[in-house]
């Protein structure tokens, strides 16, 4: 399974985000509130373009995430 995170527009709601998600099957690992990022998780690759109505940006978990 691959891990994402997803930042989402500041004028979206995450709620219908959440419906989003569950339509496609798509596990919520965690939602940072403050910072509007859902971390997810899906067995297949996800495809950003799917993604543009919700979020700014949709890239794949790594280990050398610093802030």
């Amino acid at each position: 399974m691959k891990t994402y995170l997803a930042v989402l527009k500041s004028d979206v709601d995450s709620e219908e985000f959440r419906e989003f998600l569950n339509l496609k099957k798509i596990k919520i690992l965690d939602y940072y509130k403050a910072l509007q990022v859902f971390k997810i998780q899906s067995d297949k690759k996800l495809n950003p373009k799917d993604f543009k109505k919700f979020c700014i940006s949709i890239e794949e978990d790594r280990d050398d995430l610093t802030i």
